[in-house]
């Protein structure tokens, strides 16, 4: 074989390997989109089953709220609706922006940023969120204990919420924590999504 037929070859080889390569990486990179759009979904499931029971408790309250007839339980009902209304929308809209990043359609550097600057305000949110529903918790006591039991909290303190109190903490501390561990345990999961995709890419 004479040296242009040799050098012929081994560009056509070169190419064909180059081309593979490139058919790998592709395949690789879709996989990875697939499983981290995969992740968001089932988390989005899971808010999404979250909000409904949040909306029957609002429907509840909304419908009830005549029976609130003093204005600190009226102030805290209404905190309570508002937050019941807007909290789930705002989860909601924080998991979509994770959920949307598509890392076969950036470059490295995109996907970084991207990432960056979603996973910081899904962060964000999600401390927002722990400190709102300790809020809502302590709005909700009096306002349920009105609605169902028609007795005023506020006006009338009895002592066995002396007693309900710290297991009412102890039980929020628990959920959150829950709650807490799962995100930071999909967030490390997407990292190492992500890292794969940009080394990928």
């Amino acid at each position: 074989m004479e040296l242009e037929e040799m050098q012929a070859a081994w560009t056509a080889m070169s190419g064909e390997l180059a081309q593979q390569k490139k058919l790998t990486n592709e395949l690789i990179m879709k996989m990875t989109q697939e499983r981290y759009t995969n992740t968001w979904n089932h988390v989005r499931n899971f808010e999404i089953f979250g909000t409904l029971i949040c909306y029957a408790i609002l429907l509840y309250l909304l419908f009830n709220f005549g029976k609130l007839d003093t204005t600190p339980l009226r102030i805290f009902g209404s905190i309570a609706a508002v937050s019941l209304g807007i909290l789930p929308i705002l989860s909601l809209k924080s998991i979509r922006g994770m959920k949307e990043i598509n890392v076969t359609s950036m470059n490295i550097k995109e996907i970084l940023e991207t990432y960056s600057k979603r996973k910081k305000q899904f962060v964000f949110f999600q401390k927002f969120n722990v400190f709102m529903s300790f809020l809502l918790m302590l709005v909700v006591v009096p306002v349920s204990g009105k609605i169902i039991n028609n007795e005023d909290l506020l006006s009338n303190f009895d002592d066995k919420l002396l007693l309900a109190m710290p297991i009412m903490f102890v039980f929020f501390g628990l959920l959150m924590w829950f709650a807490i561990y799962t995100y930071k345990r999909i967030l490390n999961k997407s990292q190492r999504m992500i890292d794969e995709a940009t080394k990928r890419s």
